[in-house]
């Protein structure tokens, strides 16, 4: 079974919450789970709340952690608080999320990186409107990235939906793998 998460708005500034997340954490639980929107590209509802967030003009940090931490972690913030000021302001439960995607790669072993990445998702998470083309170019001469016909073209669209979990896992993937040059991500937009 996949972990659950839920989304907590918190009154402060990111770098203090982020240090009070990693030291709950590395006494609570070290490899617990949690993605801060500002650093994972999650979507803020508003255009507004993305503002503030780029230019600081408010202290809210926007962050997902998993449910089995999130009891020790209030109970944590609420010990703290008149040190910290820390308070939350709002907690949903997630119930999922998406992105979209489109990558244009121009070699065989990312391509079929790629293609497994896709081909393999984790559980609870499926492709939608997906739309994939390969084209094999035997008459392509020349240095790969300066040529102007390449000898392998893997192209793929799609929405990538389900499981908050596992659809972290997946964006990360894209987003951090050797495939970051070649695939144009979306936000991950929340479901609650």
């Amino acid at each position: 079974m996949s972990t659950t998460f839920t989304e907590i708005v918190i009154e402060g500034r990111f770098l203090m919450v982020k240090g009070f997340m990693l030291g709950f954490l590395g006494c609570q639980k070290p490899d617990g789970k949690f993605f801060f929107h500002q650093k994972e590209n999650i979507r803020r509802e508003t255009f507004g709340e993305f503002l503030k967030d780029l230019f600081e003009l408010d202290n809210y940090v926007h962050f997902c952690l998993e449910d089995d931490l999130l009891e020790p972690f209030k109970k944590a913030l609420t010990l703290y608080t008149k040190a910290t000021g820390y308070k939350i302001k709002s907690e949903r439960p997630v119930k999922g999320a998406e992105f979209s995607f489109a990558a244009e790669v121009y070699n065989r072993d990312l391509g079929d990186q790629l293609k497994n990445i896709l081909n393999h998702l984790p559980e609870g998470v499926e492709l939608k409107d997906y739309v994939p083309s390969e084209e094999i170019n035997d008459d392509a001469k020349g240095f790969e990235a300066y040529a102007p016909l390449h000898a392998y073209i893997f192209r793929a669209k799609g929405i990538v939906t389900g499981d908050f979990d596992g659809i972290m896992k997946t964006y990360l993937d894209l987003k951090r793998g050797d495939l970051a040059n070649f695939v144009i991500l979306s936000q991950v937009k929340l479901h609650f």
